[in-house]
């Protein structure tokens, strides 16, 4: 029998209370009640009075997802999940396990991978691939392959549960094939005991001391291709602040305060109308050249600063994907800048979408490489691609296996939203015009069942459901 319950799936962000969205905290507080693994739970205690709890320790995630698919019959139920729920997260078992996909609703978060890069001042100008090093699910083989194709174009690489206490061999093997590199190791983003650091690849291999200090909470990022890596400071007058990709309630509530307490605010007109409601600060945009624009702001910023006061200079999306942030450090000069993490927009589409990219996924900055795109398609990736045009559909998606789950979409979080969600030969089919698409091609496990993308990670192998 249908009902109105509904099976929120939340992403809570890395841990902090301030890189928790509006919408996680919503989708917690209207739920009956709460399932979660217990270490995920102890970082969400505000949110918990008054509801049902159920917890269950490592390993157990089909029993969780069991569990609030029994109690929909009750009331609406949150799975949590930590960072965002189609990275590595809950996403994509819990659709598969959802008798009716429409039940379920995927709340994506701030990712541990872009809050650890904002947190160090590093920036993903190109292109960025995330990998689990975890061969629990994937066999490793197929992870060795996707980091020699990402080696072989010296894509940054963001790495997943790198080492834990049976499993230490797989870290040093991915920075041998990766080669050459700095390195940023990120320990406990969001928690207590956070450690962030940048050595190189170089010296992991050859200190076992700095690798013992590696672990699942861990995220190692090879810096590559289009990185930037600039000053960040942990607070400052200038702040430089993720909004997300529309919507208000993907704020974070760090960038909330941060924007309530600036006296000036500086962006393009559409942020600026995205957060009017959230901040009384002046609202200052600025034409011309990009450059410009934000030579610009950093100037008045600084006049700010030096005056006593704050302000916040917006990026669409997170500030270290595929943003302008990074020309504002560059113009620092020295000048302390805080970066303050969003959703990205990436995100946002996967959870429009369903759960197209649970496991390994590949960023791409444009649609200019469509063999590349084809070749991580390939090798299992999910790809998603940013400011595609129309005409750069067919090119993209040629090689791509025909019956792959993609979806175009546009404004995602905006009013003039549109997406389509199809296999690729009917989106080659369709012909779609316009500008400004992000195009997402699922996971190579990935299928379409009631207009949303599911996608099989592996838990099958593992665990009879």
């Amino acid at each position: 029998m249908q009902s109105d319950n509904k099976l929120f799936i939340v992403g809570i962000g890395p841990g902090s209370p301030g890189l928790r969205t509006a919408a996680a905290t919503l989708a917690i507080q209207s739920a009956h009640y709460v399932v979660g693994y217990r270490s995920y739970l102890d970082l969400i205690p505000d949110l918990l009075p008054g509801k049902q709890v159920f917890s269950s320790g490592m390993g157990r995630e089909v029993d969780r997802v069991a569990a609030a698919i029994d109690l929909l019959d009750k009331g609406s139920v949150a799975l949590v999940s930590s960072g965002d729920p189609n990275v590595y997260g809950m996403a994509g078992l819990g659709l598969e396990m959802a008798e009716r996909p429409g039940d379920v609703q995927i709340i994506p978060g701030v990712t541990s991978f872009t809050a650890a890069a904002c947190q160090a001042g590093l920036a993903f100008r190109e292109c960025v691939a995330v990998i689990s090093l975890s061969d629990l699910l994937t066999p490793w083989q197929q992870i060795e392959d996707r980091l020699r194709l990402a080696a072989e174009t010296a894509m940054p690489v963001a790495l997943y549960n790198p080492r834990s206490k049976r499993r230490d061999w797989q870290l040093l093997h991915a920075l041998e094939i990766c080669g050459p590199r700095d390195v940023l190791v990120a320990k406990n983003i969001g928690r207590e005991g956070e450690e962030v650091f940048y050595t190189s690849s170089k010296e992991l291999i050859e200190k076992e001391s700095l690798r013992e200090r590696i672990d699942m909470t861990t995220l190692v990022i090879i810096l590559g291709r289009g990185s930037f890596r600039g000053p960040a400071a942990s607070q400052a007058a200038i702040n430089l602040v993720g909004i997300g990709p529309g919507d208000p309630l993907n704020l974070t509530a760090e960038a909330t305060g941060i924007l309530q307490a600036s006296q000036k605010v500086f962006g393009a007109e559409r942020y600026l109308q995205s957060i009017e409601k959230i901040t009384s600060a002046q609202m200052i945009t600025h034409s011309g050249p990009n450059h410009e624009k934000m030579s610009a702001r950093m100037i008045e910023a600084m006049q700010t600063a030096a005056s006593g006061g704050i302000s916040s200079i917006l990026t669409g999306g997170d500030p270290s994907i595929f943003s302008s942030g990074w020309r504002i450090q560059e113009l620092s000069a020295g000048t302390p800048v805080h970066i303050s993490p969003g959703v990205s927009a990436f995100s946002i589409v996967a959870a429009r979408a369903g759960a197209p990219l649970v496991s390994d996924f590949a960023l791409l900055s444009s649609a200019h490489d469509p063999a590349r795109l084809s070749a991580l398609a390939g090798a299992g990736f999910a790809v998603v691609a940013y400011n595609v045009n129309g005409q750069e559909i067919a090119p993209l998606l040629e090689e791509v296996e025909p019956m792959r789950p993609v979806i175009l979409a546009q404004d995602v979080s905006r009013k003039a939203e549109n997406a389509m969600i199809l296999a690729a030969e009917d989106l080659l089919a369709a012909k779609p015009a316009g500008f400004r698409f992000t195009l997402l091609v699922a996971s190579a496990s990935a299928h379409i069942k009631e207009g949303r993308i599911i996608t099989r990670r592996g838990y099958e192998n593992k665990y009879s459901y």
